[in-house]
């Protein structure tokens, strides 16, 4: 091992673990190799996601913003709105809402 290395320990469901370990044993790699893999893809899955919705509120904070109609109508226009798009239901006033 490494000295960049560590060892973890968690718990998991039988059933997935045994998945697991046919999955390892059909592409002759180790348990440890897929846990590997399955971490770095979280990882870089949800640094990309992090990125885009870092990026969406800084377009909001400059008021790039489309409202919910506008996107339904430029969807029907490409015939790709689904036939259940309606708008979101009305936002209570701005004095009723609560801060978190």
């Amino acid at each position: 091992m490494s000295t960049s290395e560590k060892t973890i320990s968690f718990r998991a469901d039988a059933e997935k673990i045994d998945t697991l370990d046919s999955l390892a044993a059909a592409q002759h790699r180790p348990r440890s190799y897929l846990i590997n893999e399955a971490i770095t893809n979280y990882i870089e899955l949800h640094a990309y996601q992090d990125v885009l919705v870092q990026k969406g509120l800084e377009e909001m904070r400059k008021g790039r913003v489309v409202s919910h109609a506008e996107v339904v109508k430029r969807l029907q226009k490409t015939g790709r709105a689904s036939r259940s798009s309606s708008p979101p239901p009305s936002q209570p006033s701005s004095s009723k809402r609560s801060n978190p």
